[in-house]
Parts: structure tokens; sequence; C-alpha cells
């Protein structure tokens, strides 16, 4: 057992440099040294299984394995179960760790709904412990209050996103009072999180303050560690872009967004199968960024490399790229049209369409407000082409998508369902055909 609890200490600290995939293979020989021993005295050795399981699903999410994580997880947890029955007070803690990760993983195979599960159970035994010993367990439940932020987030369910998001806060300012040297980069994690909350909520002057909290924290951290914060500070520039554009501040979120591309491109030299999705993400808010600035070619450029770099990444993980490649074609699709390439705008926005068809299939919840997107930007491609019989009809679906999803989310989804009855209003009008849509929910 010395053995394997040697090798689960040598991976966390690969981990923390950075070595992902040295890391994952020294806890998968941990794993197969605990399983030995379990099957020769499983009431001494489940728990270190259980350990090391749990560190295994975090090192493979670090990898982008994202079924197998999740499988990894899902034994832990068992295991875990079977002894916090046996003896609650000594392993509730870890079960509820892996809770936490759980809702993280199930996330990352855009398996929303599942995924809040996870956290809220974890919640509420860290709340119990708490009560208990707050010195030791409130850390544990300010994270994992930030993780059902981000899942609620997933669902737009943003006011109670927004809830959990500040109570995080609140409790991560406290412990930094403290110990600023543990806790300040969870406050500055929690404080990029937030400002994505209220963004969402259009409350965007706040949003930008928080945000810029959070980069001048991860500045100073990667001033001390450039290899554990550096990461953190490129996700966070990408979000300072989308916050500095949404204030029509341009020029300062283009510079943001350049910066996070060239922080990613590093990463990605180093450890390419953990930092790839985040460079072709970022590459792709860059071509968002760069057409509120005129710079067109440029745009295509950027939006071009992150479609195939998320088309190579499908070959290897359907489930967890899909979404974003799909999202990605959307842009492309734009971005072709600024440039009036509009045959190839249109194949783009299509095979768009096929992909958000194939996953509203499987998950209409999640995906139906993406597909009623697309398909209106379809539409609008159609017609550019003088397509206008396949526009209207498209244009139809979206409208209609877009009233269902009112009745559903009314303070969400009204003005996107207005701006669909005005294409489809256009639509109609070339058509020679009456413009009078029934009135609005």
């Amino acid at each position: 057992m010395k053995t394997a609890r040697f090798l689960g200490w040598i991976a966390f600290c690969l981990d923390f440099i950075g070595r992902f995939i040295e890391a994952r293979d020294c806890t998968s020989d941990a794993v197969l040294l605990c399983r030995l021993l379990v099957a020769e005295n499983p009431d001494s050795h489940t728990p270190d299984l259980a350990y090391q399981l749990g560190n295994l699903g975090i090192w493979l999410s670090n990898l982008n394995r994202h079924e197998e994580s999740l499988g990894a997880t899902e034994e832990s947890i068992t295991l875990y179960r079977s002894l916090v029955e046996k003896n609650p007070a000594s392993y509730t803690p870890h079960l509820a760790s892996q809770l936490g990760n759980l809702g993280i993983w199930l996330s990352n195979l855009n398996r929303h709904e599942e995924s809040l599960g996870g956290p809220e159970e974890s919640i509420t035994l860290y709340r119990s412990l708490v009560e208990k010993n707050p010195a030791s367990y409130t850390p544990h439940l300010a994270s994992q209050l930030g993780n059902l932020g981000i899942r609620l987030s997933d669902l737009n369910r943003h006011e109670e996103s927004l809830g959990v998001t500040e109570e995080s806060i609140t409790l991560y300012r406290s412990l930094v009072e403290k110990n600023p040297t543990s806790y300040t980069p969870d406050l500055a994690r929690e404080l990029g999180n937030l400002g994505v909350q209220l963004s969402n909520l259009n409350r965007h002057e706040e949003s930008l303050g928080t945000t810029e909290e959070s980069i001048t924290l991860y500045r100073s951290l990667v001033e001390k560690n450039p290899a554990s914060y550096t990461p953190y500070l490129a996700y966070f520039l990408g979000s300072l872009g989308i916050r500095l554009s949404n204030l029509n501040r341009h020029s300062e979120s283009l510079g943001a967004a350049q910066e996070s591309v060239a922080l990613y491109r590093s990463l990605v030299e180093r450890n390419p199968a953990s930092y790839t999705p985040n460079l072709a993400c970022q590459l792709g808010s860059l071509g968002i960024r760069l057409p509120n600035l005129n710079q067109h070619t440029e745009s295509l450029d950027a939006a071009q490399e992150s479609v195939t770099l998320y088309r190579s990444l499908v070959n290897k993980n359907p489930a967890s790229y899909t979404p974003d490649l799909a999202r990605e074609l959307g842009n492309i699709s734009v971005r072709l049209s600024n440039l009036n390439r509009h045959m190839e705008s249109i194949g783009a926005a299509q095979e768009s369409v096929t992909l958000y068809r194939s996953l509203v299939d499987k998950n209409p919840a999640s995906y139906t407000p993406d597909l009623a997107r697309e398909l209106s930007n379809l539409g609008i491609q159609l017609s550019n082409s003088n397509r206008h019989v396949e526009s209207l009809g498209v244009t139809q679906e979206s409208f209609s998508l877009h009233e269902a999803l009112v009745i559903e989310n009314p303070a969400l989804y009204s003005s996107k369902r207005d701006v669909a009855r005005h294409h489809l209003e256009k639509c109609l009008l070339r058509r020679g055909q009456d413009t009078t849509l029934p009135d609005s929910a």
C-alpha cells in the first residue's frame, strides 16, 4: 500500500506542474495496485482504491478523456457510499468531494440536467459538515457552491446561479482575510465565474468589474507560479474580452482576446491534449471580436483555425466536442457572409444545423435554443443568396422554436423570439405574403 500511496503523491506533484499524462499514468498504476490489495483484504484497502479512483478521474479529465473520467469517478462514488454506510464520520467528506467532481464530468459530456444532482448532494453534505467543523469544511462548501453556479448557468437558470456564486464569493473573501496564500486562487476563479453570471443577466458594468478583479488576482498569481496559474489567466482573459465587447469597448476587448490566444498557444506547445480545446474556443471568440473593428479577413482566419481544431477533437471525442464544432460552424458562416462568400456561408450554416438537430434528438432541453439560433442564421444566409423559398421555411421553423422557448422562459427568450419574428416578417414580405403574425405569448 505504501507504493500505491507514493505513486498517488507523485501524481499530485506532476499535476501541479502541468505534467498531466505522467500524473495519469502514476495514478493508473496506483489503482491497479489497490485493486490487487482489495482482492486480498477489502476492508483495509477499499478506502485507498476509492481515493485513487477519484484522483484518476481528475487526471483523465485534465486530458479531456471525459468518458473514462466519468467512469472512474462513478466507481469511486459507489465505493464511498458503501464506506459511508459503515463509517459516516470518516468518509462523508470524501463522498461529498467526488459528488462535486461527478457534476463537472457529466457537464463535460453535455449531460447538463444530470450534472446538477452531484453538486446539489455535495452541498447538502458539506453544509452538515460545516455545522460541526466550519474551519475544515467551509472552503469545500465554497468550492461546491461555485461548481453548482456553473451547472445552473449551463441550464440557463441564471438567477439561481448568481445566488450560489455570490454565496461562494462571500465565503472565499472571509477565507482570504485569514489566509490569502491558500484562498486567493479560489477567490479569483469565483470572481471570474461571477462575471459570467452577471453578464447572463445583462448586468454588464458589474460583470466587467468582477472580471477585472479576477484578472488582477491571476496576474499576481502567475508572477509567483506561472505553471499553475497561466491556464486560468488565459481563460479569464477570454472572458474579459467578452465583458468588454458587451460594453462596446472593442479595441480593449480584442487585446484581451489576443492575449488569451497567445497564452493558450504556448500552453498547447507543452501540452496539446489538455489545452487544444481551450485554444479552439478562444480562436472562435477572437473571430467574433475582430469584425467589431472591421478586420473581417483576420476574423475568418481565426474562425477557420477554430473549426479545424474542433474537427480533430470531434474525431477523437464526438460526445464532448460536437456542440463546440456546431457553434463554431455557425460563427464561421457569419464570418464568410461578412466577406460576401455566401455559398460557403450557407454550407457552414447547414452543417451547423445538421449537427444541432442530432444534438436536439438526444438532449432537446440543452440544444433547442442553439438550433433555433442557427436556423435563423441559415435563413439569413439563404436570403443573401436569393433563395427565398428555402429561407422562409427555416425562418418559420426558427420562429416556432423561439415561440416554444418563450413559454418555458419568457425573460430569457422573448427578445430572441422578437428578432426571429422580424426575420420571418421580412421573408414573408419578400414573398408578397401577409406579414401579420399571431400575437406572441
